[in-house]
């Protein structure tokens, strides 16, 4: 397989192309990519994909925060007060217990879910993580 082919990485997010042009284009995610074995157990099994998916290849996908609980300062220690996503240069990043990492998606291809479907006929196998459903 060639190397190009490698740093393209498949998601499978909840179908939301109406929200912008160009979606999802520059979305910050915190749902982890999914190998085409996977795909067809993923789109059975989890039920906002069941509401509807798009199968969206990724070219980058940097990391760029935190989703998960804000704390501050309270009367007997820290309190929480919020669930927030805030990037790594938020300066109350300090006061976050996270409980996922945010990347931000760019060079993103909507792929028909019937050609990704088609290919992951397959098992999911222990070397991608992925759970029989047998």
């Amino acid at each position: 397989m060639p190397a190009a082919h490698l740093l393209i990485v498949l998601w499978l997010l909840r179908d939301h192309r109406d929200d912008w042009e160009g979606w999802p284009e520059g979305m910050a995610c915190t749902e982890p990519p999914v190998c085409v074995p996977c795909v067809a157990l993923s789109l059975r099994l989890c039920p906002a994909l069941r509401r509807g998916a798009a199968a969206v290849r990724v070219r980058q996908f940097e990391l760029a925060g935190v989703r998960g609980a804000l704390y501050r300062k309270g009367a007997s220690g820290a309190v929480a007060v919020d669930d927030v996503n805030l990037a790594y240069d938020d300066p109350d990043i300090r006061w976050v217990v996270a409980s996922a990492l945010i990347r931000e998606l760019r060079g993103c291809t909507l792929v028909p879910l019937a050609t990704i479907s088609r290919n992951s006929e397959k098992a999911p196998t222990p070397e991608c993580g992925g759970l029989r459903s047998d």
